[in-house]
């Protein structure tokens, strides 16, 4: 960011203790040992073989205590880890998302397509599994038991389609005054305490938005836009191509009553943007805007545009691009959403000349 930056500081706020136990949702691989047995835990460092978690001091401790039960439920029910090389077992990986607002919890098992006749049983194993955990500290409660199905080869471990096993298929969060509606398939910070060390800061950085029209680019439920409207923004546009996302943000703004925020169903670079609004956020994926995000943002000319990223490279390649082309970056903040890493999230502000 150094040729960027110039004379200017980027801010950041050291926290008063270590973070632990933040991490508000797990995703553990699930392979075959040597007896065929399946095995969860996290991928050892540049390598596909798994490592058992027996603690993690990053991880909220109710989850992990439900994904250490899930490798005996598998066991019992003889479902194997899926074999991407010889083609056998069926399991790839075992993922639950806490809502930390509410205590809320979904989780589901990601398989390769094919019929998954264990689907119930399981469900209703881990939902024994669940009640039974006594972990200290505020309350949990799994909500909904989801299979998903990844219809990608190899080791991906996420699933393309969510089908409830038992329960809910979304969980419910609330924070600052606002409540969230998040289903299996959309996207929602993992740090539990990303309200204050990324969304406050980053509206702080929007400034008054009171009566402004505003842009909500790569807007997931509407994390970002909610807080601009409640803010009071008179239009908010959240542009999302994830299917689930758009509906969990059409209803967020139903549950929240915000009439003014509406939902686009496309992807930015090829979204019907407002010209010259008020405001633009975007929040890409690790990737940037690239060349057509960038491309987009140029062609709608928002007076000002806060960019938000988890990536610094791709990040600085995009910031130079803009400044090249009417924009001045006229402030940046460090905010630390993954503690104990080397990774990051950057917020950027900057303002058409």
């Amino acid at each position: 960011m150094a040729p960027l930056l110039g004379d200017m500081r980027i801010a950041y706020d050291l926290p008063e203790r270590p973070q632990r136990y933040f991490r508000s949702r797990l995703l553990y691989p699930v392979k075959q040992n040597h007896d065929r047995k399946a095995t969860l835990g996290i991928f050892e460092y540049r390598s596909h073989h798994v490592v058992e978690i027996e603690e993690c001091q990053t991880q909220d401790l109710w989850l992990t205590e439900l994904g250490r039960g899930v490798q005996g439920i598998l066991r019992d029910m003889n479902i194997e880890g899926f074999h991407p090389n010889r083609r056998r077992g069926i399991a790839k990986a075992f993922w639950a998302r806490l809502a930390s607002g509410t205590g809320e919890v979904l989780a589901g098992l990601v398989t390769r397509p094919g019929e998954f006749p264990e689907g119930p049983a399981f469900a209703e194993a881990l939902t024994k599994h669940a009640e039974s955990l006594q972990v200290r500290g505020r309350s949990r409660q799994l909500v909904g038991v989801i299979h998903s199905i990844s219809d990608r080869e190899g080791d991906f471990l996420l699933g393309d389609r969510h089908m409830p096993l038992r329960g809910r298929d979304h969980i419910v969060d609330r924070r600052d005054d606002l409540t969230f509606r998040v289903s299996a398939g959309s996207f929602y910070q993992i740090h539990s305490g990303a309200s204050s060390l990324l969304y406050q800061p980053a509206l702080k950085m929007c400034g008054d938005v009171t009566g402004k029209t505003v842009v909500d680019g790569y807007g997931g439920v509407g994390a970002f836009g909610m807080r601009l409207a409640k803010a009071g923004a008179k239009e908010v546009l959240v542009v999302e191509d994830n299917a689930a996302a758009c509906r969990d943000a059409e209803q967020n703004a139903i549950d929240n009553n915000l009439p003014q925020l509406k939902v686009q169903r496309e992807s930015f670079t090829k979204a019907k943007l407002p010209t010259n609004p008020d405001l633009m956020i975007v929040d890409p994926p690790r990737s940037g805007l690239q060349r057509f995000g960038v491309d987009k943002v140029l062609a709608s000319q928002p007076k000002r545009l806060i960019y938000v990223a988890c990536a610094a490279e791709p990040m600085a390649k995009d910031l130079e691009t803009l400044t090249n082309n009417g924009y001045e970056l006229t402030a940046m903040r460090l905010c630390d959403l993954f503690p104990h890493t080397d990774h990051v999230e950057l917020v950027a502000r900057l303002d058409k000349r």
